[in-house]
C-alpha cells in the first residue's frame, strides 16, 4: 500500500531452484490406497452480538499471503478470496456486494463478488506497468464511488485516475511529478473519497502532503505533512486529519489544517511501537482501527487512553493459520447490514484423503497453485521417459492444455506476475532453459537463460521475483542462491555451504526455506533459513534423519516436508526448524511435487498417479 517513493517499483518476486535429478524414475505400478472423506454435517454456528471493541467484521488484505479476509469482533474469520495477487487495500463497494483491491506490485485493479468469490471486474495488466489506457503503474487505494465510477492513485505514474466499468478513463488529475495539485502529484499514494464528491489525496514524495480537492478537481487546501512518510490520510468528520507515518518507528496522528498534531500514537519501544503502519480509520465508536503492516498485525487503539485494546495477528510473526498475517496493507469496516454468502455444511474428513487423479503415474514434475483453486502441473517423468504434458484445471479435473517446447523433467515452477515460469530441468542432460506458461491457455514458449545448464533444483516465490537453489549442471552440484526477476534479469545473491540437488525448497515472507537434499556426501539432514532481505543464509535444527527427493510446501505459517521414499508427512517450525511428525501418506513417495491450496497441502504424484490433501 505504502510504497517508499522512487523504488515504489514493484517488489522483486523470488523463486529458488534446488537441485533435481537428470536420471529417469521406475514408474509405481501399485496405486495407493487411499482414505476417503467421511462427511457429517455440523449446524452453522449462531453469531452473538459482538460486545467488545470492534463493532462489525473488519476487512483485513493480507497482502503477502494474497488474500482478503473477514474477521469478527471475536477474531474468526467468516469469508476470505484467496489467490489474489498481492491485495494492497480491499474496500467493500457500495452496496456490500462486492470488494475492489488493488493489486499494487502487480499493477492491476480486481474487483471480487463476496457471494461468488469469482472475479467480476479487472483492470490492468499482470506485472506490465505502463501509462497509456488499460495500464497502471502502482496502483494505491482503489475506491468503488456511489456513481459507479472507480478512483485510484497511481503512484509511480503520479496521478489520480477515474474510470467507469467499462474500463474507460473518465478523469485524470495530475500527471507531473512535482507537488503542484491538481496538475502534479509527488507521488500518490491516497485519494480518500469526501462526502461533497471531492478527494483527500496524500502525496509521499519528500516532504509529503495531504492535498483536498473539490469535486471537479480543483484544489481547496494542501497541507505540509508535519511526519515523514504520510499514508492514506483520512478527513474526521470535525476537519481534521487522522493520518499515518509510514516509518519505522511508525505514528499516528490527528493534525489539523495549519499541520499543528493534536494527537499522536507510537512508541520507540513496548507494545504501542509501530512498524510501518499504512491506514487508520476512526470507526463509529471512537476508536482507531490501523494496520500496522510489517508488525504483521490490525489493532484498535483507544484514543483516549493510548491504549491498544484489540488485535488480529501476531505482533512481529507472519504467518497464514488462522489468527496470523502476513504485511496486512488494508482495512475496511463492514457495512451494515452486510449479507454473507450461507456457508457449506462443514465436513468431518481423515487427514489424508485423494482429491484428484492425474492422467497417469508421474514423478519429478513441477507444480503452481493458479487463482481459483487451479493446479498448473509441468512436465515430469511417464513410465520412464520425460513428458512435454501442460496439466490445468482443478484437482479434481486436470487435464492437458498444452505441451512445453520440449519433454522435461527435474524443473523447477514458480508464479511470476501473473505467468507461470519453469527453470532447467532436462531429459538425458540439464537444460538452461526458462519456459514462459500462460495460466489461461496453457501456452508454453522459451523466455530466456538461466547462464547453464541446471536441474535437480526448486523453487521458491517471494514479492515479484524468483529464488533458484542449488541444482546439477551437468558436472558439478551447485551451490548459488540466485533471483530471477521477469523478464530475464539473473543475479547471484548468496551461496550455500555445499552444492545441493533435490532438496525441499519453500517461501514463508520474506525468507526461503530449504531443507534436506543430496550433496556430494549423500543425503543431508540440515535446514536452511535465507532471508532475502539481508542476504544471511542461517541453519536451523536438523530433520529427524538426513533425506533426499523432497518437496517443501508452507502452510499456514508452517513448512510441511513430505518425499524421500517415505510416507511421513513433517511439519517443520520455520523459526527453529524443530521437525515432527503430524500424518501418513497411504504409501512412500519420493520426487513429488508440493503445493498449499486454501490452506490445504497438495500433494502431487511421486510415482503414483494420485493427487493427495493433507490438512494440517
Amino acid at each position: 500500500m505504502r510504497r517508499a517513493l522512487a523504488a515504489a517499483a514493484a517488489a522483486p518476486l523470488v523463486v529458488v531452484l534446488v537441485g533435481c535429478s537428470d536420471s529417469a524414475d521406475q514408474p509405481d505400478a501399485h496405486p495407493p490406497a487411499i482414505v476417503l472423506h467421511v462427511h457429517k454435517p455440523r449446524p452453522r454456528p449462531h453469531r452473538p452480538r459482538p460486545t467488545g471493541p470492534l463493532p462489525r467484521d473488519l476487512l483485513i488484505a493480507d497482502r503477502d499471503n494474497n488474500r482478503v479476509l473477514l474477521v469478527t469482533p471475536a477474531k474468526r474469520i467468516v469469508w476470505q478470496s484467496t489467490n489474489l495477487l498481492g491485495p494492497d487495500d480491499a474496500f467493500f463497494t457500495p452496496g456490500g456486494r462486492t470488494i475492489i483491491t488493488n493489486e499494487e506490485f502487480n499493477n492491476t485493479l480486481t474487483e471480487v463478488a463476496i457471494a461468488t468469490k469469482q472475479r467480476v471486474w479487472r483492470y490492468g495488466h499482470d506485472a506490465v506497468a505502463g501509462s497509456g489506457p488499460g495500464y497502471l503503474n502502482t496502483p494505491d487505494d482503489a475506491y468503488r464511488l456511489p456513481n459507479g465510477r472507480t478512483t485510484l492513485a497511481d503512484i509511480r505514474n503520479c496521478r489520480i485516475v477515474e474510470l467507469s466499468h467499462t474500463k474507460r478513463v473518465t478523469r485524470v488529475l495530475g500527471g507531473s511529478c512535482i507537488h503542484d495539485p491538481p496538475r502534479g502529484f509527488a507521488s500518490p499514494n491516497g485519494d480518500t473519497p469526501l462526502p461533497d464528491g471531492g478527494l483527500l489525496v496524500t502525496e509521499i514524495g519528500p516532504p509529503g502532503w495531504i492535498d483536498r480537492l473539490d469535486a471537479r478537481g480543483r484544489l481547496v487546501w494542501a497541507i505540509r505533512s508535519p511526519i515523514a512518510y504520510p499514508s492514506d490520510a483520512q478527513l474526521l468528520p470535525d476537519g481534521r486529519i487522522l493520518v499515518c507515518g509510514f516509518t519505522d518507528p511508525g505514528r499516528i496522528v490527528i493534525l489539523d489544517r495549519s499541520g499543528r498534531i493534536h494527537w499522536s500514537f507510537g512508541a520507540s519501544s513496548g507494545r504501542n511501537m509501530l512498524n510501518k503502519p499504512s491506514l487508520a480509520l476512526r470507526l463509529p465508536n471512537g476508536l482507531i482501527a490501523a494496520n500496522d503492516d510489517y508488525n504483521e498485525r490490525v489493532i484498535l487503539i483507544d484514543p483516549a487512553k493510548h491504549r491498544i485494546v484489540w488485535q488480529y495477528g501476531h505482533t512481529g510473526v507472519a504467518g497464514s493459520a488462522a489468527g496470523y498475517l502476513n504485511k496486512p496493507d488494508g482495512i475496511d469496516l463492514a457495512p451494515q447490514g452486510l449479507v454473507l454468502p450461507h456457508a457449506p455444511p462443514v465436513h468431518h474428513s481423515s487427514s489424508v484423503a485423494r482429491v484428484g487423479s492425474l492422467p497417469a503415474s508421474l514423478s519429478r514434475a513441477s507444480a503452481v497453485v493458479l487463482p481459483g483453486g487451479r493446479l498448473l502441473v509441468l512436465g515430469g517423468l511417464v513410465g520412464g521417459a520425460s513428458t512435454s504434458d501442460v496439466l490445468l484445471g482443478p484437482p479434481g479435473r486436470l487435464r492437458r492444455s498444452g505441451h512445453l517446447p520440449v519433454p522435461t523433467h527435474d524443473a523447477a515452477a514458480a508464479l511470476l506476475g501473473g505467468s507461470a515460469y519453469l527453470f532447467g530441468g532436462g531429459q538425458a542432460a540439464s537444460t538452461d532453459a526458462i519456459v514462459r506458461i500462460d495460466p489461461a491457455t496453457g501456452a508454453a514458449r522459451r523466455a530466456g537463460s538461466l547462464g547453464e545448464p541446471l536441474s535437480d533444483l526448486g523453487a521458491a516465490t517471494v514479492g515479484s521475483s524468483a529464488y533458484l537453489v542449488g541444482g546439477y549442471t551437468g558436472t558439478r552440484f551447485a551451490t548459488a542462491i540466485l533471483r530471477f526477476t521477469p523478464p530475464g534479469s539473473i543475479r547471484v545473491v548468496a551461496r550455500l555451504p555445499a552444492g545441493l540437488r533435490y532438496a525441499g525448497v519453500a517461501a514463508l515472507g520474506e525468507t526461503v526455506y530449504v531443507a534436506g537434499g543430496l550433496t556430494t556426501s549423500g543425503p543431508t539432514d540440515a535446514v536452511f533459513a535465507f532471508d532475502t532481505r539481508t542476504r544471511k543464509l542461517r541453519r536451523l535444527a536438523p530433520l529427524p534423519a538426513p533425506v533426499a527427493h523432497v518437496a517443501l510446501a508452507a502452510v499456514g505459517g508452517s513448512l510441511y516436508l513430505v518425499g524421500g521414499g517415505s510416507t511421513h508427512v513433517l511439519r517443520i517450525d520455520p523459526a527453529t526448524g524443530q521437525a515432527r511428525r503430524v500424518a501418513t501418506l497411504p504409501q512412500p513417495l519420493a520426487d513429488t511435487a508440493a503445493v498449499d491450496l486454501d490452506g490445504r497441502l497438495l500433494v502431487i504424484g511421486g510415482g503414483t498417479s494420485a493427487i493427495t490433501a493433507v490438512r494440517p
